[in-house]
């Protein structure tokens, strides 16, 4: 009896053992919050009120948002509310910018006032968790000229991040953040200093770089284990390929390389920016030895390529190691929401559970795209599915092009690389096409010989 008490003891001090290696973060992104949204107004005009607003076709907008609107308040809360309910027990959130609407011309004034709201409400619900910030470029402070500095802004954060974050972000937006313990290590960038569509002076993006690179040189003299956090991931848009890239052609190089150099100690990248549900894989000479997960964004808009349900994702991992176990993706049905005037946040999927993965590494997603090729691809259409957040239009109308362009972007990073890929993909199917021409002409041949033959006989 001893014995078999004993053993029960033994077993449940492993199992607590074991459970107690386990952890969660959240992540939230691309917020867009809309001060000026306004429940009944024309979601023609940005879900604005407007004196002009009238006839068969106008459309009112709803309590928790409109797929052609950036976020209400209602939206915002409800997202945030429900990441308390469903799992308020984490060690932290990462939140990785564009807390800003970008469809008002908001003064700087207005601008820090969204930002200071969505800071209020993450605090509200979680006054005891860090949260991990960094901008958006629609955030103030993303492009000079503006009211507020990085100083200004940095009073927002100073309850989350420590001095010694708090002065690097100061300088540029950027800060490392240690987890006292555990061997995982936070750097959180501004990639819009990386940035092609915003400018920053030479100094601050020179500045960040040098910083980054000293960072991660410690983190592997010291064996830490870091996740990289940003609002853009390098490589291209899916949905607007024939735009620029994310960063500019110079540091794209640039932080592909770094990460191949430290891809040993590199154990996430999290970025959102695309609004979009997708991941990245970074390549070293064909092997696969890192990803990038992007996630989706609380805003539903994404006009003019396409709209997506609002998103929230939970992270699970092993807080001594810092490996990402799996991750839970939750959205709001916001046509269902408004119907029904409540916001009921569902589980849309698990990650290794959905695409049949047994554990979240570089290969495993590598092997996921490559399936992606596959044609009749149970994988990519959930993944097509996932990608607009369970949005109804987008993953019934994905051709073998659009099917390309995906993999291309999920694994080809470098802005030519991509290019390339596509280039590829479009000189096959013109051959292809030629190839069947010709089959088909030589099928009337054949058809067409016996007859002429007939005659002549």
């Amino acid at each position: 009896m001893y014995w078999t008490a004993g053993l029960i003891y033994f077993l449940i001090l492993a199992i607590t053992l074991a459970s107690a290696k386990i952890g969660h973060f959240w992540h939230i992104t691309d917020i867009h919050l809309d001060l000026d949204y306004s429940v009944g107004g024309d979601t023609k005009r940005n879900c604005r009120r407007s004196s002009s607003s009238s006839g068969h076709n106008f459309r009112p907008a709803a309590r928790y948002g409109d797929y052609n609107c950036d976020s209400p308040w209602d939206l915002v809360r409800s997202a945030v509310h429900s990441m308390e309910q469903k799992h308020g027990e984490i060690e932290f959130i990462l939140w990785t910018g564009d807390a800003v609407s970008e469809l008002a011309s908001y003064s700087s004034e207005q601008q820090y006032k969204a930002l200071s709201n969505v800071t209020d409400i993450l605090n509200r619900y979680f006054s005891s968790h860090f949260v991990i910030p960094v901008l958006g470029h629609d955030d103030p402070g993303a492009s000079r000229g503006g009211r507020y500095s990085y100083t200004d802004l940095g009073h927002l954060f100073e309850k989350w991040l420590p001095p010694d974050a708090i002065v690097t972000f100061n300088k540029g937006g950027y800060y490392t953040f240690d987890q006292k313990k555990s061997r995982v290590r936070l750097v959180a960038l501004n990639t819009n200093l990386f940035s092609n569509h915003i400018l920053d002076s030479k100094e601050e993006l020179e500045a960040q770089w040098k910083w980054f690179e000293t960072i991660m040189n410690k983190a592997e003299k010291n064996n830490e284990r870091v996740f990289i956090i940003g609002h853009m991931a390098p490589g291209a848009d899916e949905r607007q390929f024939d735009a620029l890239p994310g960063y500019s052609e110079k540091y794209s190089a640039k932080y592909l390389r770094l990460v191949r150099k430290h891809a040993s100690i590199i154990v996430g990248q999290f970025f959102g920016h695309l609004h979009s549900d997708t991941f990245r894989i970074v390549y070293d000479d064909s092997k696969p030895v890192s990803w990038m997960m992007m996630a989706p964004s609380v805003s539903p808009r994404r006009i003019p390529t396409g709209n997506n349900n609002p998103g929230i994702r939970i992270y699970k991992y092993d807080t001594v190691t810092g490996t990402v176990l799996d991750f839970s993706q939750y959205y709001l049905d916001l046509s269902e929401a408004n119907s029904k005037n409540e916001a009921v946040w569902q589980l849309e999927y698990n990650l290794t559970s959905y695409y049949g993965l047994n554990e979240v590494s570089p290969r495993s997603l590598h092997e996921l795209a490559q399936s992606f090729t596959l044609s009749n691809s149970l994988l990519f259409e959930r993944y097509v599915r996932a990608y607009s957040v369970s949005f109804n239009h987008h993953y019934q109308h994905c051709d073998s092009n659009c099917k390309h362009t995906h993999y291309c972007a999920i694994t080809k990073l470098e802005f030519s690389e991509f290019r390339n890929c596509l280039e590829t993909a479009a000189h096959a199917l013109a051959s292809s096409n030629n190839h069947q021409q010709r089959n088909a002409q030589l099928a009337s041949l054949l058809l067409i010989v016996p007859i002429v033959l007939g005659r002549l006989i």
